[in-house]
């Protein structure tokens, strides 16, 4: 104890009521060399000693008579005493319930609490305590797993006060650190790299099922909610989420597993001592000074179960007192809408003290004293009083879960925007409706909105205030529809109402009125007027369909026929409209394509371009598939035409671009990547942040990026092309253009266009062995690319004659099958390793 040399001779307090065990303390602390020990058997004379003696430590019994050790440490950690306010103290308490006692001695300041049955490392631990080992007031650890800087950032600043903040981007450093320190606290994002909050929370949960998990969310859902709970997680936290918000829940969270494991500690204790109720009191009354903090309340109940024992935290949480609460029935406490279900509530009871079941743990909701609603669960065991059976209750107040758990519920149905329902309860909705319909003969109608347009506003005046416009008309629409409909944001500028029991006259009476009400809108900002129109679809929910959701399709359908005969129209669905076939498979491809995106079907095949010099690969062009359930795969020519007209190429282009990064990431083998983007890429504003994001969140380097446009597209908007180049060559990306040739007329502008590869159509490249007019054209198109400065690669290079051609005129990369067919990422790395070895013979030849 080689630690206590220096702090042997500081004076120490002594304070216990029973001069016995005084004795014995003192005792112990003398034979382990301590020599300047001073006695107390009471607060009062403590008091005195204290003002009379420069004392350097305290170590008192929890029960001191006049005074406690919790208020004589406020005391001593409020400067009210002539003493140090930091000098060590050490509690010592006959019952011992641990969590209750770490919470205790944090929250006032206490450096250290013993049990009795721990007496025997007293010597020690005030050794440890004067050495100053034990620091009050210790904060609990946080582990805060989240791969994203900002948020990261923002939780370290505002919770680093009240906890010992650690911060980890992945859920294996995740893991590691939370088994080296075991955190009281963690706060998980649900989407990670590599493994995801759900199985990293699983994987903690099955160590440790008691931890403590905060799960933090962009998107938040009902379903979620119960997967997480049932998973084991504690509470969740919605992003984007406010300071305030941040603080309540990891407070709930924290106080949640603190009462929790109080209630599991104390009930070990109770259910040790169900032969002797007796003991039973005495436990309990000892524990009510420490349960009064954490609001814990313990309760008897007899077999007519009525109250037989309380302790103290009733008369907190009630606002009854326990002598006016004792031989009442449990259900006068209850709610009206309890008191209705009360006979459930019972018969769970009476099934536990009857034995038919070990225990119970039902939610009930209590009026208190002043008529407040509040929720709470019980815990409910069968003891044996002087053999009688009887129910030993543990109730836990849970109105902050009930209330946060409302709110999850509400954003679950609602848009965050304009307060109406959202897409999911819309559908669900839905399927009430055509149930309706189906067993009712009568029929219902969607009306379905998209505001023309629109765009310009967000173009114009940004974002924020084409906010502002979506919540004014949404509100505008409100006050039209009836009470008996649904009105919801399906999202961005679109808008379905589900109408109750009409006809296609009444639904087209509504939709026009509606439509009147938007045209009738005028936006002003910064000296401009906006008027918007909006194109609207119809469908008679009649319950003749297969299925409620082709209901939902044939207003799409209805909506786009709107838009094609001239927008700001209304259009009803009628299955012999001459664009319904196409319009409905346009509309099925988007919406698998939808489908592919959420589910994670989305794939990527490699088809490997070789350097020609160098006889490797240079890069591998990346190749979209769509992988059904059954495994096949659906190639590009089938789903591309179909989302460039219905005006959502966008969404997979941006959704290849980061899976692509995420694919480099993976696999340093893949190099460098070449992406093909639509033609409609560069007319999305978000491109270039997309990609940025993308790759610093990766980390992945930019100029293993290469972007492929076609000739067509990249010169239909020159200066549109030029500048989002700029901006990818300004983050350290690539261009090519692709199918170069097709259009001669496009020479002129191909020396404006600073693209860095020039990929020659393969129109000219399939038959170059045997065509000398191909070859020709060829041998003319490397030259201009040559000349430009730029770099050449022929596609459809499909045998070793036209190889070598290429490779006489000069190209610089080739690709085609007999380079190498597109494979999945898993087939690279033994490919690239193949390719090694007999590229260089094929140029040679």
């Amino acid at each position: 104890m080689d630690y206590l040399n220096v702090e042997i001779g500081a004076p120490v307090l002594l304070v216990c009521r029973d001069g016995d065990f005084l004795k014995e303390l003192h005792g112990r602390l003398t034979l382990a060399g301590y020599s300047n020990l001073h006695l107390a058997r009471s607060a009062k004379a403590a008091l005195e000693v204290i003002r009379t003696n420069n004392i350097s430590m305290l170590v008192a019994f929890l029960d001191m008579g006049e005074i406690d050790g919790w208020r004589m440490t406020r005391l001593i950690r409020g400067g009210a005493l002539e003493c140090l306010p930091s000098i060590p103290i050490l509690l010592l308490t006959e019952v011992w319930c641990q969590r209750i006692a770490e919470i205790t001695a944090r929250e006032y300041g206490v450096n250290r609490i013993l049990s009795i049955t721990e007496l025997d490392s007293l010597e020690g631990e005030v050794g440890r305590c004067l050495a100053g080992q034990y620091e009050p007031g210790r904060k609990s650890k946080l582990l805060v797993i989240e791969d994203a800087p900002d948020t990261a950032d923002l939780v370290k600043r505002v919770m680093e006060r009240q906890y010992k903040v650690e911060i980890v981007n992945n859920g294996e450093d995740g893991i590691r650190r939370w088994q080296e320190s075991r955190h009281q606290l963690i706060l998980l994002d649900f989407m990670l790299p590599n493994k995801c909050g759900k199985e990293i929370a699983k994987e903690i949960l099955e160590e440790e099922p008691h931890q403590a998990i905060v799960m933090m969310t962009a998107h938040s859902s009902s379903e979620l909610a119960e997967e997480m709970v049932l998973l084991g997680v504690t509470d969740f936290l919605p992003k984007p989420f406010r300071t305030e918000q941040l603080r309540k829940v990891c407070e709930l969270a924290t106080k949640r597993e603190d009462f929790m494991e109080s209630n599991r500690q104390f009930e070990k204790q109770v259910l040790s001592l169900e032969e002797s109720r007796s003991d039973y009191k005495k436990i309990s009354d000892k524990h009510q000074q420490l349960l009064h903090n954490l609001q814990t309340v313990v309760m008897e109940l007899d077999d007519g179960l009525e109250i037989r024992y309380l302790n103290y935290p009733w008369n907190v949480l009630m606002g009854y007192s326990i002598e006016e609460s004792l031989g009442k029935n449990l259900k006068a406490y209850l709610t009206t809408e309890s008191q209705n279900t009360y006979p459930e509530l019972e018969e769970k009871l009476l099934a536990v003290l009857n034995g038919r079941e070990d225990s119970c743990e039902p939610e009930l909701c209590l009026k208190d004293k002043d008529g407040q609603r509040l929720w709470a669960k019980m815990r409910v065991r069968r003891s044996l009083v002087d053999e009688v059976p009887t129910l030993t209750v543990c109730l836990d107040n849970i109105t902050k879960h009930k209330v946060a758990q409302k709110q999850l519920e509400y954003i679950a149905m609602h848009d965050s925007l304009t307060g109406l329902f959202n897409r999911r309860y819309f559908e669900e909705s839905l399927k009430q409706l055509y149930a309706d319909a189906l067993r009712n003969k009568r029929s219902h109608a969607i009306v379905y909105i998209d505001l023309d347009h629109f765009k310009i506003i967000n173009d114009s005046f940004g974002h924020r205030e084409g906010d502002e416009v979506l919540r004014q008309i949404s509100a505008a629409m409100s006050r039209r529809v009836r009470a008996t409909d649904l009105l919801c944001r399906l999202g961005g500028d679109e808008f379905a109402i589900l109408v109750h029991s009409i006809d296609e006259e009444g639904v087209t009476d509504i939709a026009l009125d509606l439509q009147k009400i938007i045209n009738d809108y005028t936006y002003e900002a910064e000296g401009h007027r906006v008027n918007l129109g909006c194109s609207i679809g119809l469908s008679i929910v009649d319950g003749l369909a297969g299925c409620a959701e082709e209901y939902l399709m044939q207003a799409d359908i209805a909506l786009y026929a709107a838009k094609a005969r001239g927008r700001n129209v209304v259009h009803c669905y009628n299955p012999e409209d001459n664009d319904s076939d196409r319009l409905r498979s346009r509309i099925n491809w988007a919406q698998q394509v939808r489908a592919a995106i959420t589910e994670d079907r989305i794939i990527l095949h490699f088809q490997p371009v070789q350097d020609v010099q160098l006889g490797e690969v240079a890069y591998y062009e990346a190749l979209v598939r769509i992988r059904k359930a059954d495994g096949s795969l659906i190639y590009p020519g089938s789903f591309i035409p179909a989302l460039e007209k219905t005006g959502e190429m966008h969404l997979l282009d941006r959704w290849i671009i980061k899976l692509a990064i995420e694919q480099l990431r993976q696999n340093p083998v893949l190099k460098r990547i070449a992406i093909n983007l639509s033609a409609y890429a560069f007319n999305d504003e978000n491109l270039v942040p997309v990609i940025h994001e993308a790759l610093t969140t990766c980390g992945v380097d930019p100029s293993a990026l290469t972007f492929e446009l076609t000739e067509s597209a990249s010169l239909f908007n020159l200066n549109v092309t030029k500048h989002v180049i700029e901006e990818l060559h300004a983050i350290g990306c690539s261009f090519a253009v692709d199918d170069f040739g097709s259009g001669f007329s496009s020479f002129a502008y191909l020396k404006e266009l600073p693209a860095d590869y020039i990929k020659l159509d393969g129109s000219f490249i399939r038959r170059l062995h045997v065509d000398d007019v191909d070859k020709a054209l060829v041998r003319s198109l490397i030259q201009v690319v040559k000349a430009l400065g730029k770099k050449a690669v022929a596609e459809y290079v499909e045998n070793a004659e036209i190889l070598a051609i290429l490779n006489e005129y000069g190209v610089d990369y080739v690709q085609g099958y007999y380079i190498g067919h597109p494979m999945p990422v898993e087939d690279v790395r033994e490919f690239s390793a193949a390719l090694a070895q007999d590229l260089q013979s094929r140029v040679k030849c």
